[in-house]
C-alpha cells in the first residue's frame, strides 16, 4: 500500500461516511424495487481520473514495483487488485431461492477484489463501506439478470471447493463498478482463496502529465505492458464484460469435470443458441456458434468476399484447427474452481489462420483490410491483446470500425465521434473484462 499526502483527509473522511452509512438505501431494505436496489450515490471521495496498469498474466512484483514508483513521483496513490471468474451455486433471500444452479454446478461470474481505500477512492464510501470479508458489492445489470438485491446472499466457490456464503451489501451501477460483476474486499477474496494479483490501480496524481511522463520515466511504456486511463478514446478491440455477454447471448452453469481439468455447461443453453446447421461459405465452424454471432459471422465474411479479400482467410487452417465453441476455461486459469472462463464457452470468438496469426505471433500476418471489415460487423480482434491473438474475432455486438486509436496493430482509419461508438469514458470499463481475460492475455 502507498501513502500519499491526502491520507489522512481521506481516513477522516472514510469514517465520517462509514460512521453514516445506515441512512443510504443500500443494505436490502424491503421498500426498494423487487429487482434491484437503489444504485450507490457518487459522493465525497470519488476520482474520475485513474489508470490501471497491467501485464500479461499475473501482475508481476517488477511492474508492481515500478508503477507504484510512478505514482509516488506523481504524487498519487496506487493499490494492487485481484481478478478471476467464481463459480455461483444460488443466490437466497431470506429462507427463499432466488436463482439456483443444478447440484454441483455453478454460474460463472466475473469477480474484482480491490483494497478498500482504492473502492473509496474509485466508487465512493457508501460502496466501501457495503464490503467485509463475508460481503460483496453486485452491479446492477448482473443484478437485474437474475432478480437479486442487496441483503440477498450468495453462495460461492472457494478455491479449494467449499461453498461460502457472502452477503449481497449494496447494488450499484454498472458505470461505478467498472463493469465488473461482483466487486470483493481483499479480505473477502483472500476468504474465497483468490489470491492471484491481476493490476496496479493508481489515481489522485498531481495531473495526467504527471502520471504519463513518470509512467515513460519507469520504463512501463511497453508492448508488454497495458496501461489504461479513464480519458483514453475508446479502444476498438475492447471484449464484452460478462455481464454484458450473458444479457446479448444467455447465461448458462457450469460443472468441472472428475479430473478438474474440463468442464461441462447446460444442455438447456446449448441446445437454445449453439447453431451448427453446416458452413457459412468456405468457412465450416464444424463446433459450431451461438446463433447471434453467426449471424454478424455470415455477414463479415460475405463482404470479405465482395472486397475481393476472400484469399486473406486460409479456409482450410480454419476449418481443421481454428473454431468457435468449445466449454472451457482459458490457459491461464489457476485451477478448476476459480479461473478465468474461456469467451469459446458462449461460442462468440471465431479463430482462423491459426499459423501466421497464432498466439503469441508478432506482428500477425492477418490482413489489416479484413480486420477492420470483422470490426465493422461487430467483433473485436485479438492481434491488439498484450499477448497478439490475431486469429481470434471475437463478437462485440456491436461496429468498431470507426474511432480513431493507437493501436499497436491494425488501427482503425476511419475517424468518430467516441458517442458514435457507444462510450464517451473509459471510467466504466475499468474492470469490464474480469473474469473472462487474465492481464488481457491468453484466453484460449
Amino acid at each position: 500500500m502507498l501513502g500519499s499526502r491526502r491520507s489522512v483527509v481521506f481516513i477522516a473522511a472514510f469514517v465520517a461516511a462509514a460512521t453514516a452509512l445506515p441512512v443510504l438505501a443500500l443494505t436490502g431494505s424491503t421498500d426498494l424495487p423487487a429487482g434491484v436496489s437503489e444504485p450507490a450515490e457518487r459522493l465525497l471521495g470519488e476520482v474520475e481520473d485513474v489508470v490501471t496498469v497491467f501485464n500479461s498474466g499475473a501482475l508481476t512484483s517488477d511492474v508492481a514495483q515500478r508503477a507504484m514508483q510512478a505514482v509516488t513521483a506523481a504524487g498519487g496513490t496506487g493499490e494492487i487488485g485481484r481478478s478471476a471468474s467464481t463459480g455461483m451455486q444460488r443466490v437466497r433471500r431470506g429462507g427463499a431461492i432466488v436463482q439456483e444452479a443444478p447440484s454441483g454446478a455453478a454460474f460463472p461470474m466475473a469477480t474484482t477484489m480491490l483494497p478498500t481505500r482504492a473502492v473509496f477512492a474509485l466508487m465512493g464510501p457508501s460502496v466501501a463501506a457495503a464490503l467485509s470479508s463475508t460481503s460483496l458489492v453486485m452491479g446492477e445489470r448482473t443484478a437485474r439478470l437474475r432478480g437479486a438485491q442487496a441483503g440477498d446472499t450468495v453462495d460461492l466457490v472457494a478455491s479449494n471447493g467449499t461453498v461460502l456464503v457472502y452477503k449481497i451489501g449494496a447494488v450499484v451501477a454498472d458505470d461505478i463498478t467498472g463493469g465488473t460483476e461482483l466487486l470483493m474486499s481483499i479480505a473477502g477474496a483472500d476468504r474465497l482463496g483468490v489470491t492471484r494479483l491481476s493490476r496496479i490501480v493508481l489515481w489522485d496524481f498531481d495531473s495526467r502529465e504527471d502520471i504519463d511522463r513518470e509512467l515513460a520515466a519507469n520504463d512501463l511504456v511497453s508492448t508488454s505492458i497495458r496501461i489504461r486511463r479513464t480519458w483514453d478514446a475508446f479502444d476498438p478491440d475492447l471484449t464484452l464484460g460478462m455481464a454484458e455477454t450473458k444479457e446479448a447471448l444467455g447465461e448458462f452453469w457450469y460443472k468441472v469435470s472428475s479430473s478438474g481439468s474440463g468442464m461441462s455447461i447446460s444442455l438447456d443453453w446449448y441446445y437454445a443458441n449453439i447453431d451448427r446447421s453446416g458452413p457459412i461459405g468456405k468457412l465450416n465452424l464444424r463446433s459450431g456458434c451461438h446463433r447471434v454471432v453467426r449471424v454478424a459471422l455470415a455477414s463479415a465474411m460475405a463482404e470479405v468476399i465482395a472486397l475481393g479479400l476472400e484469399n486473406t482467410i486460409d479456409y482450410s487452417d480454419a476449418n481443421s484447427a481454428g473454431g468457435c465453441w468449445t466449454a472451457r476455461f482459458s490457459r491461464q486459469s489457476p485451477n478448476s474452481s476459480i479461473g478465468f472462463l474461456s469467451r469459446h464457452t458462449w461460442g462468440m470468438a471465431v479463430d482462423t489462420n491459426t499459423q501466421g496469426s497464432c498466439l503469441g505471433c508478432a506482428p500477425p500476418d492477418m490482413d489489416c483490410r479484413t480486420v477492420r471489415v470483422f470490426r465493422k460487423h461487430g467483433f473485436a480482434w485479438g492481434g491488439n491483446f498484450l499477448n497478439p491473438d490475431g486469429m481470434h474475432f471475437e463478437w462485440v455486438g456491436a461496429p468498431r470500425h470507426q474511432g480513431l486509436y493507437p493501436s499497436r496493430y491494425c488501427p482503425n482509419v476511419e475517424s468518430a465521434t467516441s458517442a458514435a461508438l457507444g462510450n464517451d469514458t473509459q471510467r466504466s470499463t475499468l474492470f469490464v473484462e474480469d473474469g473472462l481475460r487474465s492481464g488481457d492475455s491468453d484466453e484460449h
